[in-house]
């Protein structure tokens, strides 16, 4: 029989706090500060060991963009979260692994802190074994101020967390980060998501009808209206105005047709892009291109 010394007792004991504590995925202690643009052109470095690239958006600090190496990890850290989120039937329910595994949240992802801290004190309360990733994830995001501990609960920090992955292709990355980057604007600035509820709010019934429409189409929710008006906004903003009811009209079709409110669209379009030029000089669809701004007027 092995007598352990009071050394080798705090030894082992020193271990296991590690083994509790410690981050199961190394973590950038500073994330790369990038472009968008510079994201989606930069060759994996040096996070690959650890599944993920990190950055943190040079025009919005407090937003990390979390660029997968695939979709399988990407799944792993988020999917679970997408569900409890944003997925239609699903929203509030913390799904088990036998259940998830089956199940594919999206191609890109976006994630505010409420939504976060929501998130994780579920998991808590309902003692729930999260993955690897999803406490890499967890970790990341305390670590960075988007969660914050308050008496042994998650509390809402600041910021959001963006993700991509580079199992799509070089046109879907493009498309797919235009589109969280306005989720990341809404998560930043108080300014810019009260305007947009104030949009949401002044739409013809027909046209609010309609988005909500689509975005059930699509899985989401469309029943949880801070989850309509971020998408909303997103939807609109992520290509240039003018292709926004060919994008539109595309993908209703793909549902089976219905009618697309393009008048309603392209006034909505037109007021999200004037405040987000005047405020922060970026147009519709022109958040990741080389200069941060669109060329193309909408």
């Amino acid at each position: 029989m092995t007598i352990l010394t009071m050394s080798m007792r705090s030894a082992l004991l020193y271990l296991a706090l590690v083994a509790v504590f410690a981050s199961p995925t190394p973590i950038a202690a500073a994330p790369a500060t990038a472009s968008l643009q510079a994201i989606l052109t930069a060759p994996s470095a040096a996070q690959a060991a650890a599944g993920f690239d990190l950055y943190r958006w040079d025009r919005f600090p407090s937003i990390l963009v979390i660029d997968t190496q695939d979709l399988g990890f990407q799944d792993r850290m988020f999917s679970r979260l997408a569900f409890f989120l944003e997925k239609r039937g699903f929203r509030g329910r913390l799904l088990d692994n036998k259940t998830l595994e089956n199940l594919h949240g999206w191609n890109a992802h976006d994630y505010g802190p409420e939504g976060l801290a929501s998130f994780f004190n579920a998991a808590e309360l309902t003692g729930l074994t999260l993955n690897v990733q999803e406490i890499t994830l967890r970790d990341l995001a305390l670590s960075q101020g988007i969660l914050a501990l308050v008496r042994d609960r998650y509390a809402p920090g600041a910021g959001g967390i963006l993700s991509i992955s580079r199992s799509s292709s070089a046109i879907e990355r493009r498309l797919l980060l235009a589109h969280e980057s306005f989720h990341g604007i809404f998560f930043a600035s108080s300014e810019y998501r009260e305007f947009c509820f104030r949009l949401w709010d002044s739409l013809s019934p027909g046209t609010r009808a309609f988005f909500r429409r689509f975005l059930d189409e699509l899985g989401y929710d469309a029943d949880y209206r801070y989850l309509c008006v971020n998408e909303f906004q997103a939807y609109l903003m992520q290509q240039p105005i003018r292709y926004a009811p060919e994008y539109f009209q595309r993908v209703t079709r793909r549902f089976g047709g219905g009618s697309v409110p393009v008048s309603g669209m392209l006034e909505a379009a037109s007021r999200l892009n004037a405040f987000l030029e005047l405020r922060f000089g970026i147009r519709a669809g022109g958040t990741a291109d080389s200069r941060g701004t669109s060329g193309a007027s909408g």
